[in-house]
């Protein structure tokens, strides 16, 4: 009789101490579930009528939620951008469609990417962006003075290179041109490569011919809005060149702006915050930087 009291007792305090168990776990998925699914409620739709790239804006309790849609590499991308109660400071970005590369492009709906958007301050910026609009002016509608033009990369890349552009105008023309990369021992790829000491496929051209293969089309087409330049920074313009060629669209570029006379330094935004792109797809890190500062601008049109 004895034994069944106390295995009675027992089965009691078990169910008990599982009832409670039930009940605190219950009111801990409640509070999670509420924490998870819980939005800042919408006050009052803002009119995005005539504003390009605003999908859709409103004020919350909290501050703001502007919906935009910008141009990445490729497609459209769609972005949920919150502000707080001043519209100045960003409180969160979601990516919530995008078709950009996977792997590359894909990481800006990652929140390592994301996640320093928290708490800055619009507009943002990435590393030598500008937030003035400049004119789009094409070769034709400049003229170059004649002379020699040299443009050098800031500091090496990942090997320890150096990348370096010299360029020829003579006759208002471009009659030369000419891309090395310096290594911190002054090696230079040109002959690295001919020296089969720089070697990147067993068949295919070598750095320094197709070096000379993208000079040579430059200077026939008297102007880079032929080079088509994909996320990973190479071109399919110019048969046989397969390398990167983003940092000799650069330096050309700086190039034919110094025989233009033109400013080529890049002032740094004085307001606003500096951010860092996903490496290695510097088109879609621009594109969802340029969608959250266009919702920003938005909201300063109309507060």
């Amino acid at each position: 009789m004895k034994n069944k009291n106390v295995r009675g007792i027992l089965a009691l305090a078990v169910v008990t101490a599982l009832s409670f168990g039930v009940i605190l776990g219950s009111k801990a998925l409640a509070q999670d579930t509420e924490g998870e699914s819980a939005e800042a409620k919408v006050t009052e739709e803002l009119d995005t009528k005539g504003a390009e790239g605003i999908e859709s804006a409103s004020k919350t309790e909290d501050g703001y939620l502007v919906s935009v849609k910008t141009k990445g590499y490729g497609g459209d991308i769609f972005l949920n951008v919150s502000f707080d109660k001043a519209g100045k400071k960003i409180t969160k970005v979601e990516v919530t469609e995008q078709k950009e590369t996977e792997g590359l492009g894909a990481k800006i709906a990652e929140s390592e990417f994301l996640s320093q958007f928290e708490g800055a301050e619009a507009p943002v910026y990435l590393p030598g962006m500008s937030l003035e609009e400049k004119e789009e002016i094409s070769l034709e509608d400049r003229t170059l003075a004649d002379g020699d033009y040299e443009a050098k990369a800031d500091g090496p890349d990942n090997n320890g290179f150096t990348d370096q552009v010299t360029m020829t105008v003579k006759d208002g023309k471009i009659t030369a041109v000419n891309w090395e990369s310096v290594g911190a021992d002054g090696s230079k790829k040109s002959v690295l490569s001919e020296n089969g000491e720089y070697v990147m496929t067993e068949d295919g051209l070598t750095w320094k011919e197709q070096a000379e293969a993208l000079s040579a089309a430059l200077i026939e087409k008297q102007s880079l809005s032929f080079l088509n330049v994909n996320e990973q920074g190479k071109t399919d313009a110019v048969s046989g060149v397969s390398i990167a060629v983003g940092g000799f669209v650069n330096l050309a570029e700086q190039c034919l702006n110094q025989a233009a006379g033109e400013e080529t330094e890049t002032q740094e935004p004085q307001n606003g915050t500096q951010v860092d792109a996903v490496a290695g797809a510097t088109i879609s890190s621009t594109a969802a930087v340029e969608g959250i500062n266009a919702a920003y601008e938005f909201l300063q049109s109309v507060k």
